[in-house]
């Protein structure tokens, strides 16, 4: 499934990122995301994450090569959910650099918000940093309210986000 110019101008905002997996008997895991990339393709997110902080994606991500990952906008809880398959790929400096990036900007946005930096400092860090590649398939949004759960770019999906 293709972005259109309305989701990416949303992934150009400061974003908090959870991510969701189940290994190969259903078991679910989840941790937070701490970057990502959207490929010139528009249907491919790198997304990042720490292997220290959150050690059973990776192995999920490699059993069942499927991932979800949820987006959302701190100020006013937009959120969108995207499913696919995935795969693991090589961590390199640019990945850092975004990861960088992502965790400043949602690190201003929350204290803008009001939470203390002490309080926001423990959820994110790129400590080994993994990057997983997914190709999107569906994007659900998941924003509070009558429209939860929707499949992106439906007809009653795109005149209310």
């Amino acid at each position: 499934m293709r972005f259109d110019d309305r989701l990416v101008d949303f992934f150009n905002r400061p974003l908090m990122c959870i991510i969701a997996v189940a290994d190969e008997t259903g078991r679910p895991s989840a941790g937070r995301g701490v970057g990502f990339h959207l490929l010139e393709d528009r249907e491919t997110v790198d997304v990042i994450f720490s292997a220290w902080q959150w050690p059973r994606l990776e192995a999920c991500i490699r059993q069942t090569g499927r991932l979800a990952v949820t987006f959302v906008s701190p100020s006013d809880y937009v959120s969108f959910q995207l499913k696919g398959s995935a795969e693991m790929r090589e961590t390199e400096t640019p990945d850092l650099d975004r990861a960088d990036r992502f965790m400043m900007a949602a690190t201003d946005e929350l204290e803008s918000l009001g939470v203390p930096r002490r309080l926001i400092a423990p959820w994110l860090t790129a400590r080994e940093a993994r990057v997983a590649r997914l190709m999107i398939s569906e994007i659900y949004i998941q924003t509070p309210g009558p429209l939860a759960g929707m499949l992106a770019g439906t007809q009653t999906g795109a005149r209310s986000q």
